[in-house]
């Protein structure tokens, strides 16, 4: 009877140890089930949160835009010129604030117009040719060359990586034989022939440059150079794709592109045209393109050319940032300001 008592205690022990082992798999199971269902369930709701966030944060960044196209309407409608003191150009964080409950919008509109036309190296006639070796366009030619001239002496800016004044005139050349619309080679140009024997050919655009990243193509023309790094400018702030009549706005150009202006002008001539601008008592003479000759003391012998100055600009970029804690979304717009009633997107994009 002890023997039998052993074997019936020792299969119970070996059933209780059967079943505890299957009650801790059976657990083991349940957690490793739990805990994928909660990463899955985590992960769809990371998913869906962002997808909600990113969705208001696009609808914030486009509500900028609108905001952005309305302060230019409106400015136009105020005055008749544009400057620094104008609404768009003052915009803080404080003044968007209130529009949103959730996060915050950073809106900034820079004037496309205060800054360089790139297209207007090569002047267009209404037939669509250029105007070299035309003797009716005396004028247009003139104003070409200066152009030209300002690009040049804007390269060999410190700020930039160009160095030496042969590269420079390399650059512009190149830039007049991409633009213009023959396969004739400047002198230290480019035209098809070059592009084609690369070792990716592509063709010469011969004709105006549509976005400034194309400027990536042209012969001399780097990343470094166009968008700079670290103390190195980039020549994207200073140029523009659009417009095509040459003029730069004297109001709210940088002071960097005003010192090419013209190679009389130096840093102090700069620093006290920029203060004067900067001087609210002097805000209503910025009407003129010629304001600049009213500054005490200005040199006679520096007369800029007013065929490429003005005071009304038309292109602008508005930079619309919506930020929600770790999240952002930025749309950005190129808009052409054509009258009292309409402020035309050219392009739009958003990142």
């Amino acid at each position: 009877m002890d023997k039998l008592s052993g074997e019936v205690k020792t299969i119970l022990s070996d059933q209780q140890g059967m079943a505890l082992l299957i009650t801790v798999m059976t657990v083991s199971l349940l957690i490793a089930v739990t805990v994928m269902f909660h990463r899955k369930s985590w992960h769809s709701y990371l998913v869906a949160n962002n997808f909600k966030i990113d969705t208001q944060l696009k609808a914030m960044g486009e509500s900028g835009i609108n905001i952005g196209l309305a302060f230019l309407q409106q400015d136009l409608n105020k005055n008749s010129y544009d400057s620094l003191f104008d609404d768009w150009a003052a915009l803080t964080k404080d003044d968007l604030g209130a529009f949103f409950g959730a996060g915050h919008l950073e809106l900034e509109i820079f004037d496309l117009s205060g800054r360089l036309q790139i297209n207007s190296l090569v002047q267009t006639s209404p037939q669509g040719q250029g105007n070299e070796g035309n003797e009716g366009n005396q004028g247009d030619n003139n104003t070409e060359n200066e152009i030209r001239d300002i690009l040049v002496r804007l390269l060999l800016s410190p700020m930039f990586v160009t160095e030496e004044e042969s590269e420079a005139f390399q650059i512009v050349d190149a830039l007049v034989d991409w633009i213009d619309e023959d396969e004739r080679e400047s002198d230290n140009g480019a035209e098809s022939s070059y592009y084609q024997a690369l070792e990716n050919p592509y063709g010469c655009r011969n004709g105006p440059v549509l976005y400034i990243e194309e400027l990536l193509l042209v012969k001399g023309i780097t990343p470094l150079l166009l968008f700079g790094e670290g103390e190195k400018k980039g020549l994207v702030d200073y140029i523009t794709v659009y417009g095509d009549d040459g003029k730069i706005n004297i109001n709210t150009a940088d002071s960097l592109l005003i010192n090419s202006l013209d190679p009389l002008i130096g840093d102090e001539l700069v620093e006290r045209l920029i203060t004067f601008r900067k001087d609210e008592e002097n805000r209503e003479q910025l009407v003129s393109p010629v304001w600049y000759s009213s500054i005490g003391s200005w040199p006679g012998d520096i007369v800029l050319n007013e065929n490429l100055l003005t005071t009304q600009s038309r292109y602008f970029l508005i930079q619309s940032t919506a930020v929600s804690d770790l999240h952002f979304r930025r749309v950005t717009a190129v808009v052409n300001r054509v009258d009292k009633k309409t402020v035309k997107v050219l392009s739009k994009k958003v990142k």
